[in-house]
């Protein structure tokens, strides 16, 4: 796939977060904004939104309504690959507005790696969408009790791309400063936004420069490096969640490449959780790599300068692996597991 065959498709954001974590405050804020008139909002259902008080015109199906911001809200249960194929050609029959991205809406208690897989392996999505990333809301209140009870949020905080703190303004600066703290250890890749309220962030501070590819391996501007906990590259979270990473300095062979996926699939399936990486293959291009359970799209080739730190960088966030059965598959990509003691 090209560069340009990528930025073309339509991309698709993910939105999660555990039950009560603001994540759907956050989403009928944001629909009010003119910044979301190009986006189309996938629910489970309007019931669990709220947004009936802002619908000005219903189409004639049922499941797709437009609001007055000119956004696009779509309730169905209908699987996400169907919902999507059909938006894409509505779109294209002017049946509905055009709209410029996706964001879909997971419930409560989702694990979004299933609909991750979809959006990344799935031929008649992956024709029209790219996979644009995972927005996880996390409560600075009660994030931390939700993260140590329930396996759920801890999974959904594991595979995220961005992570917006949420209820900041009732939270104390110690509320803050250990939120910040568990969230770097759930998942010290993704990059940290704080909200004081849902309308205070836009959604260009939500998704803009929201890439799979972007791997972060230092702590987001604005965050205190103090609340980071030892280990930046192998956190044992609750659950068996652990971030690991990988440094491969050569170019990689696509028989190697290849090898390497197989080997990740039949020795860790399930408990793999999610990769993401940017790596230079032999053909003289860099590919993004994504990979999900034992589900691994294509990579995509990059255009444009990479940053050094990113480059030659896979990330692995795994569930009751260790580093030591990571660290037999890792050669396979004539790499090295780098691990920092803090």
């Amino acid at each position: 796939m090209s560069t340009n065959d990528s930025a073309a498709k339509l991309p698709v954001y993910l939105l999660t977060g555990f039950l009560g974590s603001g994540k759907t405050t956050l989403l009928a804020r944001l629909i009010h904004q003119p910044g979301f008139a190009d986006t189309a909002v996938i629910v489970n259902e309007f019931g669990a939104v709220g947004l009936d008080h802002v619908l000005i015109e219903k189409s004639d199906d049922s499941d797709i309504m437009l609001l007055d911001s000119g956004c696009l809200c779509c309730a169905t249960n209908s699987p996400l690959q169907d919902c999507l194929e059909d938006l894409y050609y509505r779109r294209l029959r002017r049946e509905i507005p055009s709209f410029g991205r996706v964001v879909v809406e997971t419930s409560g208690l989702a694990d979004p790696g299933p609909l991750v897989n979809a959006l990344m392996a799935d031929p008649s999505v992956a024709a029209h969408y790219r996979f644009a990333g995972v927005v996880t809301t996390l409560d600075a209140v009660h994030g931390r009790d939700a993260l140590a009870s329930f396996r759920e949020a801890a999974t959904q905080l594991a595979l995220a791309d961005r992570i917006v703190i949420t209820k900041a303004d009732l939270a104390s600066p110690s509320d803050l400063a250990a939120i910040g703290a568990a969230a770097t250890q759930g998942n010290p890749y993704a990059s940290l936004l704080q909200s004081p309220l849902p309308d205070a962030c836009a959604p260009h501070d939500i998704l803009a420069g929201l890439q799979t590819h972007d791997i972060r391996l230092q702590p987001a501007q604005g965050h205190d490096e103090s609340t980071q906990p030892p280990g930046r590259f192998a956190h044992l979270f609750r659950y068996g969640i652990s971030s690991h990473v990988l440094r491969v300095e050569q170019a990689v062979g696509w028989p190697q490449y290849a090898a390497w996926v197989d080997a990740m699939q039949r020795e860790l399936g399930e408990h793999l959780l999610r990769v993401k990486g940017i790596l230079p293959f032999d053909d003289g291009h860099v590919y993004a790599i994504h990979g999900v359970h034992h589900l691994f799209s294509p990579p995509q080739m990059l255009g444009g300068t990479i940053p050094r730190p990113a480059l030659g960088t896979v990330v692995v966030i795994a569930q009751d692996i260790s580093a030591s059965e990571l660290g037999r598959i890792f050669p396979l990509l004539k790499g090295e597991m780098r691990q920092e003691d803090g």
